[in-house]
């Protein structure tokens, strides 16, 4: 395959090709946003169907014993723990799916017609890929481990031998610290360099997680000041969300007590049954169904949107390794003289 490794690092394109790519196809990322939003949302229902009446249960339990028994907790809780599993498998998938839909847009400009998720060639390969960068995640654990456990070791060892003495305890905390900062920093380099893996595997149809190195050679700060900047956008984004599920969750929770606001003010403990109709009136109030709705929609957004921005980088550096926006090149390509020359023009 034709590369082309050259051009120049845009860091406005690295850090933004997610909404660049939406500019460009706005129809088909409101497709995929739109599915996306649905898939979580009837999982989230699942969760609400089936789950608010186990929360229920385990609320006016504890409610109406002060020392429940374990055993009446876990069958209050039978059907969440049952249907635990199956949401995680469930949320698993549609990240899977959304991911590779969201690549296909970001590095093919696709988007599958009707429903934009799939479960074919696309998504197997990118499930490869990401467990594989799931495995280098456990090594790197396991290696981390293993060298911190040999600087204890060291140091130690350099304690014993200096019986206390001040030169010793400088010595290893320059050694804790080279040791930390040269870890942190050799772990960042090797997610960066492996940045790439996803997208061009999704772009190139093809097992291509080694080749992120190719794509990303030269460019690695860059890449990594990009990151550190989508970071600090994650952060400032997080406190906007934070104060708009802090404001729905209070309004519902003060819409759903209120006919309980004279009776708790009163200073007089509620009995049982009054609490247990407060938690059923919280729970099943249009109140505080509205605001957990606006909390849910407010996350996904949130989490569609910067999902985008950090799966945007490795797109954009797998684009600008094939050489553009233009289509991809395959690697087949019939011999010159295999079906003879051409014809002269007579």
């Amino acid at each position: 395959m034709t590369t082309t490794t050259d051009a120049k690092y845009d860091f406005t394109s690295a850090a933004f090709w997610f909404f660049k790519c939406v500019g460009r196809n706005p129809g088909g990322a409101f497709t995929i946003a739109l599915w996306q939003i649905i898939a979580y949302g009837v999982i989230v229902g699942t969760l609400l169907v089936f789950g608010l009446p186990a929360i229920q249960s385990i609320l006016e339990l504890a409610a109406t014993t002060n020392d429940p028994d374990p055993s009446d907790v876990f069958a209050a809780a039978g059907t969440l723990l049952a249907l635990s599993p199956v949401i995680v498998i469930a949320s698993l998938v549609v990240a899977l799916m959304a991911q590779a839909a969201w690549l296909r847009l970001m590095t093919r400009n696709e988007v599958a017609g009707g429903i934009p998720f799939r479960l074919g060639a696309d998504e197997g390969r990118l499930l490869l890929v990401n467990l594989c960068l799931v495995a280098f995640v456990i090594a790197g654990y396991v290696a981390g481990a293993l060298f911190f456990g040999l600087i204890v070791v060291t140091t130690m060892g350099i304690n014993s031998a200096a019986d206390g003495a001040l030169w010793a305890a400088l010595l290893n905390g320059l050694i804790w610290f080279i040791a930390v900062v040269g870890f942190v920093v050799a772990a960042i380099i090797i997610c960066v360099r492996f940045a790439a893996g996803p997208a061009l595997t999704v772009r190139q149809k093809g097992f291509r997680l080694f080749h992120s190195f190719a794509a990303t050679k030269r460019i690695v700060g860059w890449l990594v000041l990009t990151y550190f900047v989508l970071i600090l956008i994650a952060i400032g984004g997080s406190m906007v969300l934070s104060i708009v599920q802090q404001i729905a969750v209070m309004g519902g929770m003060m819409g759903a007590m209120a006919p309980f606001w004279a009776d708790l003010m009163s200073g007089v403990d509620p009995d049982p049954q009054q609490v247990r109709e407060m938690i059923a009136s919280i729970l099943t109030s249009p109140a505080a169904i509205i605001a957990l709705c606006v909390m849910v929609f407010a996350q996904l957004v949130f989490q569609i949107a910067f999902e985008g921005l950090w799966h945007g980088v490795g797109a954009y550096a797998a684009v600008r390794h094939d050489g553009g926006d233009g289509p991809v090149e395959t690697d087949l390509a019939a011999p010159a003289e295999s079906v003879g020359n051409a014809p002269s023009e007579g």
